[in-house]
This record gives C-alpha cells, sequence and structure tokens, in this order.
C-alpha cells in the first residue's frame, strides 16, 4: 500500500511541479520580454531572432524555477491532501509520515539532477549563444574577452603582469598584451608596452622591451620572447565565468591557482551553481516536513510564499556579502542550502517522531 500511495502522492505533485516551472518562467520571462520588444523596434530584429534570444535564455529562467517549483508542488500538493483528510486517512491506515516525506525528497534529488546539467552545461551555453546573438546587432564583430590588471605566478619562470589583457576575436589561443611587467624567477626585470600571448607556443613575445639585469644593466630590445607556460588559454582565463560550463570553470580554477592569481570569481561561479542545484533536495525536505503538517490549501500556499521569500533574501544578502568580500566564495554560494537543509533536518525530525 505505501509503494502505490507514495506513487500517488508524487503523480499529484508532479503535475503542480510542470505547472510551477511553467508559471515560473513565465514571470522571470516578462521583464526580458520588455526589453527584447524595444530590441525589436530599435534593432530591426526578426521575430525569429526574439524567438533564439528567448529559447536561449530558457536555462537561465530554469537556473531558480526548477527548483524553486518544488515548494509549490509539494506545499500545495499537501495542502490539498490535508484539505480532503487524504492524509489523515494515511495516517489512521498506520502510515507513517517518513513513508510519505522519502518519496518526495527522492523527487527532489532527480530534479537536483536535472537542474545540475542545466546550471552546469545548458546555461553557459545558452548565455554564450544570446550574447553572440545581441552583439551581432549592436557589432560589426563581437568585442572580445578582456581583463585589466592581470597576474600570472608561473613555476620556475616568474611572475607576469599585464595592464590589460584582450583576446583576439579570431584567435582563441592569442592574446594582445598591454603594459607588461614581469620579474624573471633569476631577479630579471622586463617591462614592455605592448606584446603578444600564445597559448600554444606558450609565449609571451614583448614588442620595445627594456631588461633590467639583478645587477643593475638596463638594455633594449625590439622584441624579446619570454617562455610563459600556463595551462590555459587567453579565451579560458579571460571568458566570462557565467559563459563557462562547470568542466571549463573547474579548469580556469586550477590553472588560477597553479598561477597564483585570483580565483574567487569562478570559484564561487562553479559551487553557486552546484548549491543552487541541491537546493531542489533542500526544498523538498523542507517542503514535504512543511507539508505534512499543515491542515489546508491555504496554509500550504502561505508557507510557499514564506519559504521562497525567505531563501530568496539569502540568497541574494550571501551573493551581496561575497562580492563585498565579506564572505569567501565556497561559503557564500552554499551558505543558503545549508541553512534551509538545517531547517529541514529539524522539521523532519519533528515530524517523523510526532
Amino acid at each position: 500500500m505505501i509503494p502505490r500511495l507514495s506513487r500517488y502522492v508524487l503523480r499529484e505533485a508532479a503535475g503542480l511541479y510542470l505547472v510551477g516551472v511553467a508559471g515560473l518562467c513565465l514571470l522571470l520571462s516578462i521583464d526580458l520580454l520588455s526589453v527584447l520588444a524595444r530590441f525589436l523596434v530599435e534593432q530591426g530584429a526578426t521575430w525569429a531572432s526574439v524567438g533564439r534570444l528567448l529559447l536561449y535564455k530558457l536555462p537561465w529562467f530554469l537556473h531558480l524555477t526548477l527548483p524553486v517549483a518544488v515548494v509549490f508542488a509539494v506545499l500545495l500538493v499537501s495542502g490539498r491532501l490535508a484539505k480532503d483528510a487524504e492524509l489523515r486517512a494515511a495516517y489512521a491506515g498506520a502510515v507513517a509520515p517518513g513513508a510519505l516525506l522519502i518519496p518526495l525528497v527522492l523527487g527532489g534529488v532527480v530534479v537536483s539532477g536535472l537542474a545540475l546539467v542545466n546550471n552546469g552545461w545548458l546555461e553557459p551555453i545558452g548565455e554564450a549563444a544570446y550574447q553572440r546573438e545581441i552583439q551581432g546587432f549592436l557589432y560589426v564583430r563581437p568585442p572580445a574577452a578582456m581583463q585589466t590588471d592581470a597576474a600570472f605566478v608561473v613555476p620556475d619562470q616568474g611572475v607576469f603582469a599585464a595592464a590589460r589583457i584582450r583576446a583576439e576575436r579570431d584567435a582563441s589561443h592569442r592574446a594582445e598584451l598591454l603594459g607588461v611587467l614581469a620579474l624573471l624567477e633569476d631577479g630579471t626585470v622586463v617591462s614592455a608596452p605592448s606584446g603578444t600571448w600564445d597559448a600554444e607556443a606558450r609565449t609571451w613575445t614583448l614588442d620595445d622591451v627594456e631588461r633590467t639585469t639583478p645587477g643593475g644593466e638596463r638594455e633594449r630590445l625590439a622584441q624579446l620572447s619570454l617562455p610563459f607556460a600556463l595551462e590555459a588559454t587567453p579565451e579560458e582565463t579571460l571568458a566570462r565565468p557565467q559563459q563557462q560550463t562547470l568542466t571549463e570553470l573547474q579548469r580556469r580554477v586550477r590553472a588560477a591557482h597553479a598561477a597564483g592569481s585570483d580565483a574567487a570569481v569562478p570559484r564561487f561561479e562553479l559551487h553557486r551553481r552546484v548549491a543552487d542545484a541541491s537546493s531542489a533536495t533542500v526544498f523538498a525536505l523542507v517542503a514535504g516536513a512543511l507539508g505534512l503538517r499543515v491542515r489546508g490549501r491555504s496554509g500550504g500556499f502561505g508557507w510557499t510564499i514564506a519559504l521562497l521569500v525567505a531563501f530568496w533574501a539569502a540568497w541574494t544578502l550571501t551573493g551581496g556579502l561575497f562580492e563585498t568580500g565579506v564572505m569567501g566564495p565556497v561559503a557564500a554560494a552554499w551558505a543558503t542550502p545549508a541553512l534551509v537543509a538545517s531547517i529541514g533536518a529539524v522539521l523532519a525530525w519533528r515530524v517523523t517522531h510526532r
């Protein structure tokens, strides 16, 4: 009887979940639709272009709607079951609350897996395609990725710094360097106004170079090639973290650590995507524990609003604390789901031991 009851609850929740995903995506798209409408008029975009832009943004909509819709579905289906006295009948038939909570949490685990694929791979691919489509209207050629005040520590070679690094549009393995300063392993200081980074050759080729030896002797060279064995290409190093997949972000963080450069932003992006995906499981736990205690549909709806507002406030706050340097990237990424999970664990314990 219990497996049949679990399937019944999951089937009821699945229908509401799909409605919740569709409704939340529609709400999130309203603001974008107004932007695209202006874009349609001002840039002469076609309806097909607008449709592609919406499609590219769909994974971004799903980033939060996939886990958030779990709250909507679980609490509303629990409220309906309570209103129709089905929960009371199940408890009277010796069905333990945990027998209903476990399948809901397992459903959340499945959603977390789907959200991880969306957040980790579909969303950055869609964001990159969205930016290319937009830039195709605004620029004859898309602008190249750029980073200012970049510094790298290359083992056994020295410290390399540049005031600006701009990736070449037609060659992802090459980048333009401006304002270069390098402190080599033997103490030699090299400076140059410009140069080129070639990731395939693993070199920085500098123009109009001034080189100062540890003894203070200076010489000027028209060109100098320095070995630069960084395990990353300019495209990977300079790309916006939002347009990189989880695999690319992992490589970027490892390369940044090896080079001694700051990896906080890509590390935060990496952990936040995984943490946001795990929120579906956390939401299923909290919503299931709350749902098994509510007494009607209105109670389920009220708890849905309260939980989502609290989660959004905490999620936004931790992101702001990371940007201001108050919290580290890992702590900021996982703080909100960890807090909600702890609350869910307490509620689940109370439900299963009442």
